[in-house]
């Protein structure tokens, strides 16, 4: 017998939630206990964590519904994976956070206000007391005098807790004010799209099949292993086509935001068609000669190690070339640091 009918939703704006669930319910014990899950007072609903503002997870959610279906509910599917394009996303989330930074910053005013006052209750205690005072043991007054400053003290370290709490929201709030320029930086921007990139190969392998063990059907129906080329499951090519596609949206995006970073030179222009064998270029706040030119990045000395004896090879390392922040060719160099940079070690 079903214990009544729970539903799965998800959407852009609210994530995915569990909604139907009654308090005490097995229900709620399940989701409870669930570290994914947590209740949403802005939902009124069981919410699914980090789902919000993102295309549904196929497996996370037929997780709960597993487990939901075990405690004996019937469990329904709404599930709307529509995106908002890539850059209404990124407008969407710059509102956020101003919001963000808007509600950080007036619950830090009002924590500071509650400081203040409850500094002011201490001080006036404080204040009152005749410099020096002390204690009148075996005085009528003794007891409320006791009372009164101990009441003051506890005031006091309240009030330096209510102002320390304060200031981090104020930090927070700070923080949150720069997260875009941080997300637009050039160098954030040009390593999200190598990331991404990186990602799509990655599930493009998987849905072209990778080599690995095969299990098939075998004589006297035992399994039989062999190597050849796993393809996944129609479910799972479903996702893998799925996230291919968001993710060419949001590299396609994100090349046009460095693109114009460059046009406006915030960002390295400098490759393989501007830097030769024996140039310099500058890598945090460091100029290194260039042992060798690569597609996606620079061959250079590595810093860390002391140049090399004769007869020993040289340590190097490779940087990208967005991470670069300068170019001079060897006359452009003060001729005092080329010959100090490539003196031999005795």
């Amino acid at each position: 017998m079903s214990l009544g009918t729970l539903t799965i939703h998800h959407d852009y704006e609210s994530g995915t939630t569990v909604e139907g669930t009654t308090r005490n319910s097995p229900a709620h014990a399940a989701l409870k206990a669930h570290p994914s899950w947590t209740w949403s007072r802005y939902a009124t609903a069981w919410l699914l964590r980090s789902s919000r503002h993102r295309q549904s997870k196929p497996y996370a959610i037929a997780e709960i519904e597993r487990v939901l279906t075990e405690a004996g509910y019937t469990v329904e599917r709404e599930i709307n994976d529509t995106m908002p394009s890539v850059e209404q996303q990124e407008t969407d989330l710059a509102d956020r956070m101003d919001d963000r930074v808007d509600r950080l910053t007036e619950r830090a005013g009002n924590h500071q206000a509650q400081a203040d006052a409850t500094r002011a209750k201490a001080d006036q205690v404080f204040h009152n007391i005749p410099m020096g005072q002390p204690l009148l043991v075996g005085h009528h007054s003794y007891k409320a005098d006791r009372n009164r400053r101990e009441r003051a003290w506890n005031q006091l370290g309240k009030s330096i807790k209510q102002g320390e709490y304060a200031d981090e929201l104020a930090r927070r709030a700070e923080t949150a004010s720069h997260h875009m320029g941080a997300r637009h930086n050039p160098v954030t921007v040009a390593n999200r799209i190598e990331k991404q990139e990186a990602d799509r190969r990655r599930l493009q392998r998987e849905l072209d099949g990778e080599p690995g063990w095969v299990t098939e059907p075998g004589e006297n129906g035992q399994p039989r292993h062999r190597w050849g080329i796993q393809h996944p499951s129609e479910a799972r090519a479903v996702y893998l086509r799925r996230e291919i596609t968001t993710l060419t949206e949001q590299i396609d995006y994100w090349n046009g935001v460095y693109a114009q970073l460059q046009a406006e030179g915030k960002a390295s222009t400098l490759g393989p068609d501007t830097v030769s064998t024996g140039d310099w270029v500058l890598y945090t706040n460091m100029w290194m000669r260039v042992r060798r030119v690569n597609k996606k990045s620079v061959t250079v000395p590595n810093p860390v190690f002391p140049p090399p004896r004769p007869g020993e090879k040289e340590a190097t390392w490779t940087v990208a070339w967005h991470k670069l922040r300068g170019h001079r060719t060897t006359d452009q160099m003060p001729p005092e640091i080329v010959e100090a940079y490539e003196a031999p070690r005795h």
